[in-house]
């Protein structure tokens, strides 16, 4: 747990940890100097379990992170931010999963939204599965404060880099070059929004994080380095579908493919699916005139993955553009 002045939720984050129905862990909690009142609610516990360092001074996060895999004694670490709560059988669930699963490295899951007062504010819910590798090419599919992950793992990949806000993601991009990743079907933590408005200083430092991973990831594809090409992939990314037609977004699917096909990063298939699959989805949400050319005639169009209900659905729409179009005219 990074600690930096916590004080209005350290307390219900920390409570939330030792009420684990798994038992057999160390809380380490990393004061980041913080200047409120936030080790003063620390040092009212007195669980042994907890174990306090002090960086010297506010190092900022991706510091802290690092300080805390050095420090910690475990196989997983475990992240919990400290404004966010632990349902009871977090660790339980993931520490089951993970035995049982030895090959993967990191597992995460679902998260139910909170506010600043803890109202609940709707569902956080990211990709399942026992091999999710191959999404951390599109988003980041995992929610930070739901992440267990081998130590051995995170220090095999060096750590948190200097890509703050987006460190975790990185990290965990990374670790999934080497490693099966997860995400659970269950949710694990309270996470809490905060109504804060993001400032525009933090808004371009999260905006050139996110551009650092993606030309990160087209180069480990083998993708010669487009800044065209990296920023239309940020807009998929961040969901910004209708930013752009269809057919611009099309040479960023193209180029995956191709890059994958070289590399042989992720088995063919699968990733051939995937693209297929959200390429469909991008087609369905941008509503496109010409649907049926692009979806038919795009490389990524496949039989194999095709089902019977989509076909209606491209048909169905396609023919409803047409009739809207001979309207117009």
């Amino acid at each position: 747990m990074a600690a930096y002045n916590g004080e209005a939720y350290i307390e219900k984050a920390i409570q939330s940890v030792l009420s684990q129905r798994f038992t057999n862990f160390e809380l380490l909690i990393i004061n980041d100097g913080s200047t409120d009142r936030t080790l003063d609610i620390i040092h009212k516990f007195t669980d042994p379990r907890i174990r306090l360092v002090h960086n010297d001074g506010n190092k900022g996060l991706t510091f802290t992170r690092n300080r805390g895999i050095e420090e910690a004694k475990g196989q997983y670490i475990a992240i919990l931010d400290c404004d966010d709560i632990a349902l009871p059988d977090r660790l339980k669930a993931q520490i089951s999963f993970l035995a049982s699963h030895p090959d993967i490295a990191i597992c995460g899951g679902q998260a139910i939204a909170i506010d600043e007062s803890g109202e609940q504010t709707g569902n956080l819910n990211v990709v399942a599965g026992d091999n999710i590798s191959p999404e951390l090419i599109f988003h980041n599919t995992f929610i930070n404060s739901t992440l267990m992950i081998k130590r051995s793992a995170m220090l095999e990949a060096g750590g948190y880099r200097d890509y703050s806000p987006a460190e975790d993601y990185d990290l965990s991009y990374r670790i999934s070059l080497r490693h099966p990743v997860a995400n659970l079907n269950e949710v694990l933590v309270y996470y809490r929004l905060h109504g804060n408005n993001i400032s525009k200083v933090q808004h371009e430092r999260i905006l050139n994080a996110e551009l650092r991973i993606i030309e990160n990831i087209h180069t480990n594809l083998g993708i010669p380095k487009d800044e065209n090409l990296i920023r239309i992939h940020h807009d998929y990314s961040c969901y910004r579908f209708s930013s752009r037609s269809s057919k611009e977004f099309l040479p960023v699917f193209e180029a995956l493919k191709q890059g994958n096909a070289t590399s042989g990063n992720y088995p063919i298939q699968v990733f051939n699916e995937i693209l297929y699959k959200k390429w469909y989805t991008l087609l369905r949400h941008n509503k496109e005139k010409r649907i049926l050319p692009l979806f038919f005639k795009s490389r990524l169009f496949e039989w194999q993955f095709v089902t019977a209900k989509e076909l209606r659905k491209v048909f169905k729409q396609a023919l409803s553009r047409n009739l809207s179009l001979r309207r117009d005219k």
